[in-house]
């Protein structure tokens, strides 16, 4: 596990261990469930229909480990099923709470995926991106995104059939009753 403060390197994968895209951010905290860090979105300007990213936007992004495996240590392919250990799901995706400089909420952009894997040694962090995405608003609306590149990746990597369809219907269900993860997190 990481302190709190360390620098991490993320990288998002595509299903044949390509590189998608990678960035920096910092541990807010980390433990055998996962991590979670702080990183700054740093290109001028982004427009989509859903949503802006403006260079400054702070996002928390909370990352989870296979319960199977603490840490986040397992392979992609030991991960693609339905393992639970002891009542902890396993998490197809990961969460970005979005928030201008100011600290105002924009909302989250939740990416399903398979669970992250962390390098403590070299700090980086690690996770296969399976496509389709989903932004919520502080209002509870929510838009799911991609989902005709979902089907083209489900066609050529079958084997992900299981974890996609469950990450995709968690991130519906967490969209649907608003429980998205939280920063700073309140007391338990």
């Amino acid at each position: 596990m990481l302190p709190v403060g360390s620098p991490v390197h993320v990288r998002k994968l595509k299903p044949d261990g390509a590189l998608d895209f990678a960035w920096s951010g910092v541990v807010l905290r980390c433990d055998e469930q996962g991590i979670v860090l702080r990183a700054e979105f740093n290109v001028d300007l982004v427009e989509r229909g859903w949503a802006t990213f403006r260079r400054g936007d702070v996002f928390v992004e909370f990352y989870y480990f296979d319960p199977l495996s603490p840490g986040g240590n397992a392979a992609p392919s030991e991960v693609a099923g339905d393992a639970r250990s002891d009542n902890v799901p396993t998490r197809f995706y990961n969460v970005f709470q979005i928030s201008s400089a100011d600290g105002t909420l924009k909302g989250w952009y939740c990416n399903l995926g398979l669970p992250a894997q962390l390098d403590a040694d070299s700090r980086e962090l690690s996770y296969v991106d399976l496509a389709l995405d989903l932004w919520a608003n502080p209002d509870g609306t929510f838009v799911v995104l991609d989902e005709d590149e979902l089907d083209e990746l489900l066609d050529q990597h079958p084997e992900l059939g299981s974890a996609a369809q469950r990450g995709r219907a968690d991130l519906i269900d967490m969209a649907r009753s608003g429980r998205f993860p939280r920063w700073p997190e309140s007391p338990a």
